[in-house]
């Protein structure tokens, strides 16, 4: 599988097809050059069926409670400035699915533009191999030893999880759980929870610093998918004119169906 991939879109069909196989061999698929054939909403609603399970993911923007909606709106709201579905501010490297015990299946998220902001909000990514070698670079052994043997605790609006932050998916690669601000502080060892704090500098102070991220800016009607836990993602801080002027309306699909114990 590789990291990144780009679709253009053609023609209705074409273009279903397309970004359903590039899905399939890339763990970020970008589709550019929409065109309304049908409306933006309906071709997302659509595309995304033909390419997997569609699964709720929707939360109570206050308390984190999952909602039954399979849409969750990420629109900018300066009345709520303290989350960051709503906010303008730089959201730093992490997992959607930290928290989201998935038994198994594996998750491809996608943000589409509804409205974009007048200067910046790119959604980042970041390949774990890129992580890997990163911190072998910087002679962070200890930490890698740490991220692929230590099990931290998530935990968000009654849901939890328990998993490593970076381990092997027996395949010759790499998956990643994390998000600094869903750790349980209060259900995590004191090694888990030094660990955390660790990875998250780690990310924030030689990562972000570095400029290695791959940004993707989506145009109005432009879509973004990626497997959740094989990059980590973030986005840049934004500049609007007004509340709504940046909205991406994010859905999840589900790829491979849990095995079910006999």
């Amino acid at each position: 599988m590789n990291f990144f991939a780009k679709v253009t879109y053609t023609t209705l069909d074409e273009t279903i097809e397309n970004v359903k196989q590039a899905v399939l061999a890339n763990r970020v698929v970008q589709l550019v050059d929409f065109k309304p054939d049908m409306p933006v909403h309906e071709f997302y609603s659509h595309l995304s069926e033909t390419i997997g399970k569609i699964h709720a993911a929707d939360e109570d923007i206050a308390t984190g409670q999952q909602v039954n909606n399979r849409w969750i709106d990420i629109t900018y709201n300066p009345e709520i400035p303290d989350r960051y579905r709503s906010s303008n501010t730089r959201q730093p490297l992490h997992t959607d699915d930290s928290y989201v015990e998935l038994n198994g299946e594996e998750a491809v998220n996608f943000f589409y533009c509804a409205s974009r902001a007048k200067l910046g909000g790119a959604t980042t990514f970041v390949d774990l191999p890129l992580l890997i070698e990163c911190l072998k670079l910087d002679g962070e052994e200890k930490l890698l030893n740490d991220l692929l043997t230590t099990d931290v605790v998530h935990q968000k609006g009654g849901q939890r999880k328990v998993r490593k932050c970076l381990y092997e998916d027996g395949e010759g690669g790499y998956l990643a759980n994390f998000n600094f601000f869903c750790v349980d502080r209060d259900d995590n060892t004191p090694e888990a929870l030094d660990l955390v704090d660790r990875w998250h500098k780690f990310l924030e102070t030689r990562v972000m610093e570095a400029g290695i991220i791959t940004p993707v800016q989506l145009q109005e009607g432009e879509c973004v998918f990626f497997h959740d836990d094989r990059v980590m993602h973030g986005r840049n801080a934004f500049f609007a004119e007004y509340p709504g002027q940046r909205s991406l309306i994010k859905g999840k699909i589900i790829l491979t169906p849990a095995t079910v114990e006999a």
